[in-house]
């Protein structure tokens, strides 16, 4: 039995969709800020042939699931998963605060249904894995772990599959992408964030395939680069006097990250309030 581990990043916030498969089935492990891009991964779902027994979504931020109505169209009978209830209550949150700003006018279908956008996305067919572990059809276990405190996201799920040395790190990790420390990710969850990373280590070992949120994949050393980063956020937006100066900071230290225009502005602006 061999299991296949394949990266499909997204251009909209630099984000990854995981594709975890064997000889005959697969699972995708989120899907993705853009309806376009998500549809662009369900071709390369339906072209493998294969059968896509699940989508899990890691967490309840949008760069996650945006995609998820273009999968329930494609794929209609198969199961939408997040592995908690917390998780489920984070996205609908999510999309409720997005369309009090504005943020869904770009995919205006995956605002919530409603008597008033019947239209709408219905994110109660969102389900809640009745089991931690998931199994391809070739037997390889999925393992879901929630166990984490509230860091970049308030509730955080990491997928673990022994027989590919692989563990996705969800956005615990970010590799050569700003990482979003923006609305709600305060100093005291970075702090847990920087202990998560330790977990990490401890958990899975120090002989995997580390699949990040954003970014491409590699060995445990990616643990130490947004470690480094995330304390170099921390100092950085503590010294400094203005937004202009932390964001030029920022990007002198790293200088060939992503999403300097988008994900690290938003971080700037909530951590420095002048």
């Amino acid at each position: 039995m061999s299991v296949s581990v394949t990266r499909f990043a997204a251009p909209t916030a630099s984000v990854n969709s995981w594709l975890v498969a064997d000889d005959t089935s697969l699972i995708v492990i989120d899907v993705l800020r853009s309806s376009a891009e998500a549809a662009e991964l369900a071709d390369e779902v339906a072209a493998s042939g294969k059968q896509l027994l699940a989508v899990v979504v890691t967490h309840g931020h949008p760069d996650h699931y945006i995609g998820l109505r273009t999968f329930a169209e494609r794929f209609p009978d198969m199961p939408l998963l997040v592995a908690s209830r917390e998780i489920a209550d984070d996205i609908t949150g999510f999309t409720a605060w997005m369309e009090s700003v504005g943020w869904l006018d770009a995919e205006p279908t995956m605002k919530a249904r409603s008597t008033a956008n019947p239209d709408g996305f219905d994110y109660g067919i969102i389900q809640v894995a009745d089991r931690m572990e998931l199994t391809l059809a070739q037997g390889a276990v999925v393992r879901l772990d929630t166990d984490w405190p509230a860091a970049e996201a308030d509730h955080t799920t990491v997928v673990h599959v022994p027989s590919a040395n692989a563990v996705f790190t969800s956005d615990l990790v970010y590799s050569g992408v700003h990482a979003w420390e923006g609305p709600q990710v305060t100093r005291d969850k970075i702090q847990s964030w920087l202990a998560a990373l330790d977990t990490l280590l401890e958990r899975y070992g120090t002989h995997v395939t580390v699949h990040p949120g954003h970014g491409p994949q590699g060995g445990t050393a990616r643990y130490e680069e947004i470690r480094r980063y995330l304390r170099d956020f921390l100092n950085v937006t503590e010294a400094a006097t203005g937004r202009e100066e932390a964001t030029a900071e920022m990007i002198r230290r790293y200088p060939d990250h992503e999403q300097a225009d988008f994900l690290l502005p938003l971080s700037i602006d909530f951590h420095v309030h002048a």
